[in-house]
């Protein structure tokens, strides 16, 4: 494991939503202190959720300046935003509508648009980010979560989504898990990533998670993690007991 990498290993998901609330105030500051602002690019799932929660509440929301941070959604399913399926909802809903990020810092991909459009829509927002040293928009802190198929964002396996090497977002359409239709940050996108969490709770999450770790390719996850280490970004893996296996 080189310098770059690192693993925590918490008790449970409570712990992991703790640990995550605390890593991403402290990921952010420091954004902040290199940039003078700093862009995080949010995750779905249910782990994410209870650290979002954790991160809203009263004694920790105000450790962050949330003036000063921007908002960005990895991936997203093609639904209306209120929808339950919507990650940009899930995720407003546990924190975004309790901090005072401005609305011109909160980067939502229109999933209420078609697939294609949306993604038009949403490379269009991420091209007026900040760029990092190989011309991609800079990503201080990234957070992914797990498949147990091993995907990450909506790149799955063996799908033509994760060779897209023009884009920075792709439409993905006949997902295999539902909705169907969603965009999705490509893996070079990920090349501006500075600070990457992955996020992985739970028995199912124990297979994909060692064999990303132990380089298998196949895996979506694993090409994310070798796209931001090879450009020079950080990479932590973050588990619970279950997910270690």
């Amino acid at each position: 494991m080189s310098a770059s990498e690192r693993v925590e290993v918490v008790a449970d998901q409570g712990g992991l939503a703790e640990a995550a609330a605390r890593l991403v105030m402290a990921d952010l500051e420091a954004a902040v202190e290199a940039h003078g602002s700093a862009t995080w690019v949010l995750t779905g799932g249910g782990t994410p959720m209870a650290a979002y929660r954790r991160l809203a509440a009263h004694d920790l929301r105000a450790g962050v300046e949330w003036d000063r941070v921007r908002v960005a959604m990895g991936d997203e399913r093609c639904v209306p935003v209120d929808h339950p399926d919507s990650n940009w909802g899930q995720a407003a809903a546990a924190l975004l509508d309790h901090v005072p990020i401005p609305d011109h810092h909160r980067l939502r991909p229109r999933g209420e648009l078609p697939s294609d459009q949306a993604a038009e829509d949403y490379q269009a927002a991420l091209g007026e980010l900040p760029e990092a040293a190989g011309g991609v928009p800079r990503l201080e802190v990234v957070w992914l979560g797990v498949g147990e198929d091993g995907h990450c964002l909506s790149l799955f396996p063996g799908r033509p989504e994760v060779e897209a090497d023009d884009r920075l977002v792709v439409a993905v359409h006949d997902a295999p898990k539902p909705p169907p239709d969603r965009v999705s940050l490509t893996l070079p996108a990920l090349a501006g990533a500075e600070r990457l969490l992955v996020l992985a709770a739970g028995p199912a999450k124990a297979d994909p998670v060692a064999r990303a770790r132990a380089g298998d390719d196949r895996l979506p996850l694993t090409r994310a993690v070798d796209t931001v280490r090879g450009a020079g970004g950080s990479v932590t893996w973050l588990l619970d007991r279950a997910a270690v296996g």
